[in-house]
C-alpha cells in the first residue's frame, strides 16, 4: 500500500504535464493523450481537480484501486496483483488504463 500511495503525486504531475502539453499544442505525448482521452469520455481534467484527487487517494487493503484512473478520471478501478518472481517484483496492474505499478517497497 505504501508503494501505491507514492504513485498518486506522480500521477498528478503526469496529469499536469498532459494538460500543459495539450494547451501548448503537443497532443502527441502520452500524458496529453491520456488527458484528451478523459475529456472525450466527458471527464474534464483540471489541475485543481487532479490535485484534490491525488491528495485524497487512499487505497484500503483488499480494495486497492488505480492511482492514475482515480487522479485523471475520478474512478476507482480495482488493481490486479501479480506475485513476485525471481525475474520481477510484485506488481499491480489496471485493466482500464494499462498502468502497472511495482508494489514491493524496495522495488
Amino acid at each position: 500500500m505504501a508503494a501505491l500511495l507514492k504513485q498518486a503525486p506522480l500521477e498528478f504531475a503526469r496529469a499536469v504535464y498532459g494538460i500543459n502539453d495539450l494547451a501548448a499544442g503537443r497532443a502527441d505525448t502520452m500524458a496529453a493523450r491520456e488527458v484528451a482521452r478523459a475529456q472525450r469520455q466527458g471527464m474534464p481534467v483540471t489541475e485543481e481537480r487532479a490535485e484534490q484527487r491525488a491528495r485524497a487517494y487512499l487505497p484500503t487493503a483488499g480494495q486497492e484501486h488505480c492511482p492514475r484512473c482515480w487522479v485523471v478520471y475520478g474512478q476507482k478501478i480495482p488493481l490486479r496483483f501479480r506475485l513476485s518472481t525471481p525475474e520481477r517484483p510484485e506488481t499491480a496492474a489496471c485493466h482500464a488504463c494499462g498502468a502497472e505499478y511495482a508494489t514491493a517497497p524496495d522495488a
